[in-house]
């Protein structure tokens, strides 16, 4: 039988990546520096959390939005920081990816306008073209002149703006500046901010800022606990919303019942413990990779400098995806940035690697610069 896909599903295609690491699938101990996420098992006191759920038989579905008591915790840290987000205006889903799904699909129709800060989380792309969406590119960099003249475009009438800070792929965290800039143009084009927060707990530079502390009636914050916690494989990812938005998180979490349904219950209760636990000895060994990072590359490399999150993301000399084929038969596995960007010259460094590993790619990947400059 042949199967007829609908036609969005032409839209989205990972044959490309899959591609390339297929390449590299003979490598018996490659130098991996691609992978998104930490190398620091889940602290002991999660584990035990996780574990005394399970054995107390809190394993049942919850409520659609999530257990009662992860959401007041979430509701008091942002509370903490002058952001007035309710528990009832809080949805737990199954990662972040989840909650970007349902917000897609509960927010735009075929042909909206969307604008994306570039370079950009690959999933932001993917779900703009699935759901056949005009994207709108703005640099990570981006001033209040480029602003000017998307306002002044009477044609140009987005729905949400879109971006991660600290960002994957390039570390950069926006200024209180940018953020204050979006907030204005959201209010001009009446338009929402989506701002990914799930590297916020990675601030080297202590210098985020929450999009909901200056535009709380227009931002839609998104979390989650597989970076800061690595809770990777746990899927607990949130999104808050100022009680002006609670329309648009009722429609989601409806959503949700014929889809996520609900976080595994054990996992959200994890979850609470988590935000009693900052992960401060992970953050200083993460900071101090971050330095071999900079030291090794500063100077020989051109890259966005890395505020936060735990990539960098250098230009290269070739196409992306020749550099990377090239990294590959050196035994070294990095992330091509065209995923992330338009740019077709860059390539994405997870530095959440052990430092022997890290300190050894890191030669490989100048080497195979300059092998190809």
């Amino acid at each position: 039988m042949q199967v007829q896909f609908s036609q969005k599903m032409s839209r989205i295609d990972s044959s490309e990546i899959r591609k390339m690491f297929d390449l590299a699938a003979h490598l018996k101990n490659p130098k991996n520096l691609s992978i998104g996420q930490p190398d620091f098992p889940v602290p002991e006191v999660v584990k035990e959390s996780l574990i005394r759920a399970v054995r107390e038989d809190k394993n049942s579905y919850t409520l659609t939005q999530g257990i009662l008591p992860l959401r007041e915790k979430l509701s008091q840290i942002w509370s903490e920081n002058g952001i007035d987000i309710q528990p009832e205006n809080i949805l737990i889903s199954g990662g972040v990816a989840p909650v970007l799904y349902l917000l897609f699909d509960t927010l735009f129709e075929e042909g909206d306008d969307i604008l994306i800060i570039e370079p950009y989380f690959l999933i932001y792309e993917s779900l703009a073209g699935f759901h056949n969406l005009k994207r709108t590119y703005l640099s990570e960099n981006f001033s209040s002149e480029d602003l000017e003249v998307l306002k002044a475009n009477p044609l140009f009438k987005p729905k949400a703006v879109i971006f991660s800070s600290p960002s994957n792929p390039t570390g950069k965290i926006l200024t209180k500046e940018q953020i204050s800039l979006l907030a204005g143009f959201s209010r001009v084009k009446d338009c929402l901010v989506i701002s990914d927060e799930i590297y916020s707990a990675f601030d080297y530079e202590k210098k985020h800022v929450r999009a909901a502390s200056i535009a709380p009636e227009k931002t839609i914050t998104l979390g989650g606990f597989s970076k800061s916690h690595a809770m990777t494989g746990l899927r607990v990812g949130y999104m808050g919303v100022h009680k002006s938005l609670a329309p648009l998180m009722q429609k989601m979490s409806a959503l949700q019942q014929y889809s996520v349904v609900c976080s595994p219950a054990p996992c959200q209760w994890a979850a609470v413990t988590a935000l009693e636990h900052p992960i401060s000895t992970e953050l200083n060994i993460m900071e101090k990779r971050r330095k071999m990072v900079l030291d090794a590359l500063t100077g020989k490399v051109a890259f966005p400098f890395p505020d936060g999150a735990f990539y960098v993301f250098p230009s290269v000399p070739v196409d992306s995806k020749e550099f990377v084929a090239r990294a590959i038969e050196q035994e070294l596995l990095i992330v091509p940035g065209y995923i992330f960007s338009r740019d077709s010259k860059t390539v994405r460094i997870s530095y959440a690697q052990k430092e022997d590993i890290l300190e050894e790619g890191l030669q490989i990947f100048l080497k195979v610069i300059s092998l190809l400059s």
